[in-house]
């Protein structure tokens, strides 16, 4: 077993290495056999409400697997669109009730927990230059880096102007941090110092507009082998379309992917080819994927697609109208198009069911009349269509 001197990379004047805690490590020597090892962290979860963020790559990274032994009621949930989507533990049922959740290296959650519970989150920690996208609007992030230091000068956290940061108390109440306000001004801290953000520890980030949160963990003589080959493309669909993306990416044996949307995990999505056969205008955003392998990880950069609706022009001909005869007992329903057009009337009362109320209206003069009695109490829709 060789031994590995662990250090960080970053531009912060005076930064000292920062220790993994409990980590084992060793270099497996071979081509595609090289492997930082495997690190653990133990993390006090008080009852009430926590933000974490997960530390390590393991396997698929679903919540089910990282959160193990939890008492009955406890919930995961993640920031999504504005809105904690959880998984919660039955001890009735033995299941999560969304199994497929899952926690990506960096990707923060709120815990709540029924009682005080030991966090036992073990992996490999990742290595090479690590981006944490960050979407527009509210999301709940932490440091992709397998060790705590102070947020900005230690790791290495640079955002936007007007971005703010605040974490959860206990019951669940949001708690500010600071604002960074421009380059000039810098951050305000809301406690006064630039907080430490712990292993293991989530906090909320709003921002106007979207960002990378680059990181670098580094492995003295160990260089990540992974690299894309192929990257996945900006693209504008129309409504209803397919959306394909793809990616390639070599350097290890049995590489891994899951694709991401605005940061956040799409259960299911791990092949190289991405596909959703219709897509709609909520399937704008930002993709990417991360490929991973023996400990090392590679994101790849951010596909901007954008779905534009589907315009649905109105037909020029025939034009349905309609008006009360002058008793006020009929129905009077103008189609007015082509002359020597033929055309059935139909009539519903739901939009879903059609019947037809009148065929073969001749168009003699560019428009023809079509009245029935009106129905007391009752509404009714008209549309004509034009018989070949």
């Amino acid at each position: 077993m060789q031994a590995i001197r662990f250090f960080r990379g970053h531009s912060a004047p005076g930064a000292v290495p920062l220790a993994l805690m409990g980590l084992v490590c060793s270099l497996l020597q071979g081509a595609n056999a090289q492997s930082v090892g495997v690190g653990f962290h133990l993390v006090d979860l008080p009852e009430g409400t926590s933000l974490v963020a997960n530390p390590f790559q393991s396997d698929a990274n679903l919540v089910s697997s990282l959160f193990e032994d939890v008492p009955d009621g406890f919930t995961v949930s993640k920031l999504i669109d504005g809105q904690w989507q959880g998984s919660t533990w039955s001890a009735q049922d033995s299941a999560w009730s969304l199994p497929s959740l899952s926690l990506t290296p960096g990707e923060g959650a709120r815990v709540d927990s029924p009682a005080p519970y030991q966090w036992f989150t073990s992996g490999k920690p990742l290595i090479g230059q690590l981006e944490n996208w960050i979407p527009a609007g509210g999301s709940a992030r932490g440091s992709r880096l397998a060790v705590a230091g102070l947020l900005v000068s230690e790791l290495g956290f640079v955002a936007p102007e007007n971005t703010t940061l605040s974490t959860l108390d206990l019951q669940g109440n949001t708690v500010d941090l600071g604002v960074y306000i421009d380059e000039t001004t810098g951050w305000l801290w809301s406690g006064g110092e630039e907080p430490t953000v712990g292993m293991g520890q989530g906090f909320i980030i709003q921002s106007a507009v979207a960002f990378q949160w680059s990181q670098s963990f580094e492995v003295e003589g160990l260089v990540n082998p992974i690299s894309f080959v192929q990257e996945p493309a900006d693209q504008t669909l129309d409504e209803g379309s397919e959306l394909v993306l793809q990616a390639e990416a070599t350097g290890l044996e049995g590489l891994l992917f899951q694709w991401q949307k605005d940061g956040v995990d799409i259960p299911g999505a791990h092949e190289p080819v991405f596909s959703l056969a219709e897509v709609s205008v909520a399937d704008s955003g930002h993709y990417a994927v991360l490929v991973y392998a023996a400990g090392f990880s590679q994101l790849s950069a951010q596909a901007a697609v954008s779905v534009e609706s589907k315009q649905v022009e109105p037909p020029t001909s025939p034009v349905v109208t309609s008006r009360l005869s002058e008793d006020g007992s009929m129905i009077e329903v103008i189609v007015s198009g082509t002359v020597g057009q033929i055309y059935t009337v139909q009539g519903s009362i739901d939009f879903i069911n059609w019947a037809n109320r009148k065929s073969g209206l001749v168009n003699e003069t560019g428009s023809v009349t079509y009245s029935e009695r009106i129905a007391r109490g009752r509404a009714r829709f008209y549309r004509a269509q034009v018989e070949e």
